[in-house]
């Protein structure tokens, strides 16, 4: 699958970068645009999703985190994610404070599960499901 680049919500008329919509939980309608970064190695998404997904982070263990400058608190939690057909399990925190209108893919819960192609050139990125 390949997806175009886009401008960074609070980034209007500057560089395209590789955003993904994803799904997460069981609720399908419950998407979340996120910058594929290969340099991360936690994905984080905002706290307000676990809620909408109806994921409980109550007892889930934390993790203290630098995000653009800013502290967080990420609470980690074992979530299904979805991209277009393909479905995963993985490890993603759940911020509170989070400082941007997107999420953030990481190596450990999205890089591992696909081959990833970068065509800066065209401003896409291509996905194709690792087997595991």
């Amino acid at each position: 699958m390949r997806v175009a680049y886009r401008e960074l919500p609070h980034e209007i008329g500057r560089w395209p970068r590789p955003l993904i919509d994803i799904s997460v939980g069981d609720a399908e309608e419950v998407r979340v645009r996120c910058l594929a970064d290969s340099g991360a190695v936690n994905t984080l998404l905002p706290g307000w999703v676990a809620d909408l997904a109806g994921i409980d982070c109550a007892d889930a263990p934390t993790k203290s985190l630098g995000v653009a400058g800013t502290g967080t608190t990420a609470r980690m939690v074992t979530t299904l994610l979805t991209i277009g057909e393909h479905s995963w399990e993985a490890d993603i925190g759940f911020c509170d404070p989070w400082p941007r209108g997107w999420g953030l893919l990481d190596q450990l819960a999205f890089f591992r599960f696909f081959e990833v192609t970068f065509h800066t050139a065209d401003f896409e990125l291509e996905l194709h499901p690792v087997k595991h």
